[in-house]
């Protein structure tokens, strides 16, 4: 086999050091927010030593914080919008057919979104942002295969030759892309790197990269990977760092090694484990390159290359719920209440364990019993009823012993810890996190304000997280789509049918920006859902002339969380036949100006006897 080049080998050796010195960083910072104990308290493991397991009891308020959160933040899957913002061609009609096929790609995104289940893959990110950061990834995937055609000329739709800038004729490549898909992942946040020197926005940042463990054998049958140097890999074992072992432990159940005995006694012969490959997926920033190496090799096994067609700069996008001022790395939002949650368990515990210690115990009087002790024995164990025979007076012959009181500012502390995690959770009022509290109910309007613009700036980093998702979908799919689909899309404007066709992504002289619909994220519930739809039919009946105009009627169909397009309109145009009469205002009695009459035979009638009133009238006045 031939000898990796120095080139290779110092290639290696400088992202291997790179990669060593960015995981001290993260380690670092690991350790200041306790992220893995946060993890181990998600998950119940909250007991300390020095307790019994039957003495110790755990409340887990991190998780009810968790719980309380996670459906305020993402209960449904937004609407995308795909507007033009800018375009290097100010024409009037280009403008127009770009605007509408800007229509057409927010479409296929809200196709994409249900079929790639986006709902559930954000809402595990989101989770993670809480602990640590939130990280999805776009990409798109397909199976490499060699081509047929390989090294004849290319020919268009027309079947002409294709030529290149220099005029000499395209021909096919050797291998070809074939069931291509578009993929959104979601990346743990323990396998994502950024550089040594990275700050907290994507300007500083020199190079991010994903760790990736994959089977040694599923890695040769990458056509991306060499398979000379992952031959190489063959009998190194896999390099597992502190992160693997405690998300090795923590999937397992905390007992690995002797999970892994119990599972080799039952091993058939010939069985092996898979050996495991660690790669780092690098996407160097600065250089606009990627590249991948494997920890304990010695040479790239894929060398740095051009970016993935349609990917810009890194395929990630990142959910950060505060950040820090000199590091990618976050302020984790359940880290503050590390402390008050296990303080909070031990004095449960500690009341838990105070009830259970004491029981019921009694002295004799030794002046009454004597020395005989078979009596005292009769009210140790004795049935109901049991007669005990003393010497003297039975008044003080049997005392019970008072019981030891606990400090009842042991139950105060359990009040006073309720409030600092309500504090530290960067709540104003304990019932968003699940928690009891008391108050004037002018108190509560105020707490429940604040905890609005709370949350609406928690949704509203939720919000640019899933519309850096869209973004970087829609250039996948503006790079790959290569045939016409038909889709079923349901929105505001209803459910209907596109028409979604590669010239819809051809020749883009402009940039689109993303965006959702406001509130679409909150979760839809019906009684919800009803009390807004009958406050806006409410003011409209108030105020029907605030239906006249349509961008009003948008506005506050928005501001109460309507999204439908079409009953818009609906209202928007029956505005407009009560305003030219030809529909009765709200509330309207009698008759209409300028209207003929509904029932014809009424109207008949009257005019009938107004005709004879006045022809009484006249007769009386000429007499």
């Amino acid at each position: 086999m031939a000898k990796p080049s120095k080139k290779s080998q110092d290639l290696q050796a400088f992202w291997i050091g790179r990669i060593e010195r960015a995981k001290k960083v993260k380690k670092s910072w690991k350790d200041l927010f306790r992220v893995d104990l946060i993890r181990d308290y998600l998950d119940g493991k909250q007991k300390i030593e020095g307790y019994a397991d039957e003495d110790w009891i755990t409340i887990n308020n991190l998780y009810s914080h968790l719980k309380a959160q996670l459906p305020a933040l993402y209960g449904a899957d937004p609407y995308f919008y795909v507007k033009l913002a800018q375009s290097f061609r100010p024409e009037p009609a280009t403008i127009s057919l770009w605007d509408t096929r800007g229509r057409i790609r927010a479409s296929y995104l809200n196709y994409l979104k249900r079929e790639l289940k986006l709902k559930s893959k954000a809402r595990i990110a989101i989770q993670d942002a809480f602990s640590s950061l939130g990280v999805l990834k776009m990409r798109y995937k397909a199976k490499v295969i060699d081509n047929e055609k390989a090294g004849q000329p290319i020919v268009g739709q027309s079947g002409a030759e294709l030529m290149d800038e220099n005029g000499a004729p395209l021909l096919e490549p050797e291998r070809v892309a074939a069931n291509g898909r578009y993929c959104i992942e979601r990346i743990h946040p323990d396998d994502i790197l950024f550089d040594e020197d990275a700050g907290p926005l994507e300007e500083s940042w020199g190079w991010v990269a994903q760790r990736i463990r994959m089977p040694l054998d599923d890695a040769k049958k990458d056509r991306r990977y060499k398979k000379a140097v992952l031959a190489l890999l063959e009998g190194k074992g896999e390099t597992r760092d502190e992160d693997q072992r405690r998300r090795d432990e923590r999937k397992k159940g905390g007992d690995v090694a002797g999970r892994s005995e119990r599972s080799g006694s039952k091993a058939k012969a010939g069985d092996r484990e898979p050996e495991i490959a660690v790669f780092w997926e690098i996407y160097d920033l600065k250089n606009e390159q990627w590249l991948t190496i494997a920890e304990n090799g010695d040479q790239p096994v894929a060398d740095p290359a051009d970016l993935p067609p349609g990917t810009e700069g890194h395929p990630f996008a990142f959910l950060v719920f505060t950040n820090r001022d000199d590091s990618p790395y976050p302020h984790p939002p359940l880290s503050p209440l590390v402390d008050p949650a296990k303080e909070y368990n031990i004095a449960r515990s500690d009341i838990q364990k105070h009830r259970k210690r004491f029981n019921r115990k009694y002295v004799a009087s030794k002046q009454a019993f004597g020395e005989e002790t078979s009596e005292i024995s009769k009210i140790e164990s004795g049935d109901d009823g049991t007669v005990a025979m003393v010497n003297g007076s039975s008044r003080d012959a049997i005392t019970p012993i008072t019981d030891a009181q606990l400090d009842p500012m042991r139950y105060n502390e359990l009040s006073y810890l309720k409030a600092e995690m309500v504090e530290l959770a960067g709540h104003n009022s304990s019932e968003a996190m699940g928690l009891a509290a008391a108050g004037t109910a002018t108190q509560s309007a105020l707490l429940d304000k604040r905890l609005e613009m709370k949350e609406g700036d928690a949704m509203s980093m939720v919000i640019d997280f899933i519309t850096e998702v869209a973004r970087k979908l829609d250039m996948l799919v503006q790079t790959h789509i290569d045939r016409a689909e038909a889709i079923k899309i349901s929105g505001p404007q209803g459910e209907f049918w596109e028409l979604v066709k590669p010239e819809d992504y051809a020749d883009v002289e402009a940039e689109y920006e993303y965006t959702v619909n406001v509130g679409a994220t909150i979760p839809r519930m019906p009684h919800v859902e009803r009390s807004s739809w009958m406050a806006f039919l409410a003011l409209l009946a108030s105020f029907p002339q605030l239906a006249t105009s349509r961008r009003l009627l948008v506005k506050m169909a928005e501001m109460h969380h309507i999204e439908d397009d079409a009953m818009v309109d609906e209202l928007f145009q029956l505005a407009q036949k009560m305003l030219s009469g030809q529909s009765p205002m709200p509330g309207q009695q009698g008759s209409q100006p300028n209207v003929s009459e509904e029932r014809p035979v009424s109207a008949m009638g009257g005019q009938a006897g107004g005709v004879q009133s006045m022809m009484k009238g006249n007769a009386a006045i000429a007499g």
